[in-house]
Order: C-alpha cells, then structure tokens, then sequence
C-alpha cells in the first residue's frame, strides 16, 4: 500500500498536466524562472468574489463569462521591468473560448488553441482556461521571455477542449474568422459592436451569442449575431424590444435602412434570433440572415 500510495503521489503532477486542474495547483509546475526573468513576490489566486480586489477595471468582462478563479505569479529582471502571468479557469472551454474571442487584434503566436501575441501581450485559451501575459516596463526586452512562458504554461492547461456549439450556426462563406466572438451580454456585444447603450435585446447570463464580421468582395459586406435565447418566448421579447427601438421602421421581412445608409435585418425562429447590421445591403442582409436560419 505505501508503494502504491508513493507512485500515486509521483504521477500527480503528471495526471494535473493530462487533466487540467484547480489554478492554486499550477504553482508548483510553472517555471519560477524564464530566460533572465525570475519569479517575484508571492503566487495569488482569486476568486469571483475577490476579483475585484486584483482588478478596479474590467472584472466585469470576466464575471459576464463562468469564470472561477485566477492564478496570479509576477516576474522581474534586473531593471525591475515586470511580467504578469495570469491563468484563468473559466469553467469550460466554450467560456475560455469565449474570453479569448472578445478581444482578438494580433498576430497568431502558435501557442494552446488559439493565441494572439502584439508587443507586450500575449493572449491564448487551452481547454477551460484562459491566459493573459503582459509586460511592465521594456516590451521590447520581455518578447522572448514572455513567449517562452506562454509555451511552457500551455501543456499545463490539460486537453484541448471543444468551442462554443454556438458558432456552428455561423454561415462560413465571406466569415471574416479573426472577428468570430461568443458571448453572453449586452458588455460584450457593444465592445465588439456597439448597438445601444441599453441592453435592447434583453442578453444575460443564459443568452448565448455568436458573432462575426463578414465581406465577399469589396460590395458584399455585414455583421452577423445569432443569439440563443432560454425559450421561445424570451426571444420573442428581446425581438420585439429590438424591432421598437432599433428597426421601428422595418419592412414585412424584417429589414430597414439604417441612418449610415447600411441595411439591419431581424429574423426569428424559435428560440433563435438573428440579427444583421452594417449590410450593404438588403439582398446581402437576407442571404446572411437565411444562411443561419436554414
């Protein structure tokens, strides 16, 4: 018994590498140095209810997904420039997702699922986690470092884990996929599109959107958001309080002009939603909208 008690607690670290684990446990395994950067002060982990206390600003974005908790270590060399590794779980990969889709504006690094890395931030998700690494200080200096942390932190995060069913209903033709999104609330959806500066489709914790960006030639152009309401009858609401306050002139198709002289267009079915915006026009509006639909 004491040998099989000892290989178990051998394999741990292994079997927390297979299977991703609670962001507390990712201490131990994570280099305390990387290149000419050493691990500075003490590890911190928080949760739903102390984020605030990390971040004044933006706990909001990470709240509006199911994220758990956030595993904090920061690094330093010898000018004092800073790296600040944050791991956060997110609760599922659909969410992990979902956080790193928000925000994409940089090249792919090739690290975990999905990356991006501009100067000083590198942004990637990995099964249900999602990773933030920025720099304090000479971003120029930390671009190797920082890069090499993202490649030995990925293989921590366990399996990959599967995107939000949600963008399968997003048509592929003309997609613009660096602008493909899936979220959850009214924040989000103006960050990525602004729409009004009330929630006027009724989004929250239990509507799933998906989102993206969409041209075929330099004529054929538009933005696409599906939403998943929690039943027929919410959607039916949210349709109505966008029809009155964003399309109260639309037509029996359920289009109209808009005041930059591009088209908007709302179809329904069932719990689904469909909205278009920014469409050159009508006849593109409708094949968009139709795509999804069918």
């Amino acid at each position: 018994m004491r040998i099989v008690r000892f290989l178990i607690i051998l394999a741990f670290p292994a079997l927390m590498a297979l299977s991703g684990g609670n962001v507390k446990d990712f201490g131990p395994q994570i280099p305390k140095q990387v290149l000419d950067w050493k691990a500075a002060g003490d590890d911190a982990v928080f949760s739903r209810k102390t984020l605030f206390d990390y971040m004044d600003g933006g706990a909001e974005v990470y709240l509006a997904y199911n994220f758990q908790e956030v595993f904090v270590r920061k690094y330093a060399d010898a000018a004092d420039n800073e790296i600040n590794l944050d791991i956060y779980d997110m609760g599922s990969s659909a969410e992990a997702y979902g956080m790193f889709s928000i925000d994409r504006q940089d090249p792919e690094a090739g690290i975990g699922q999905g990356s991006e890395y501009g100067l000083g931030l590198l942004r990637f998700w990995r099964g249900r986690y999602f990773v933030s690494i920025t720099v304090s200080g000479d971003e120029a200096k930390a671009e190797k470092a920082l890069l090499e942390l993202g490649k030995k932190v990925a293989p921590l995060l366990g399996p990959d884990g599967a995107p939000p069913e949600m963008l399968k209903l997003l048509p592929a033709a003309g997609r613009k996929d660096d602008s493909l999104s899936y979220f959850h609330d009214a924040v989000h959806l103006n960050n990525r599109f602004f729409v009004a500066s009330e929630n006027i489709l009724n989004l929250d914790a239990k509507t799933e959107c998906a989102f993206a960006e969409y041209a075929e030639g330099e004529s054929a152009f538009g933005v696409l958001l599906v939403v998943r309401y929690p039943d027929e009858a919410k959607a039916a609401e949210a349709a109505a309080s966008f029809r009155k306050s964003f399309l109260p002139e639309a037509d029996a198709d359920g289009a109209a002009l808009t005041g930059n002289k591009n088209w908007a267009m709302i179809k329904a079915r069932n719990a689904l939603l469909t909205v278009v915006f920014d469409a050159s026009s009508k006849e593109y509006a409708g094949r968009l909208a139709a795509a999804v639909i069918r």
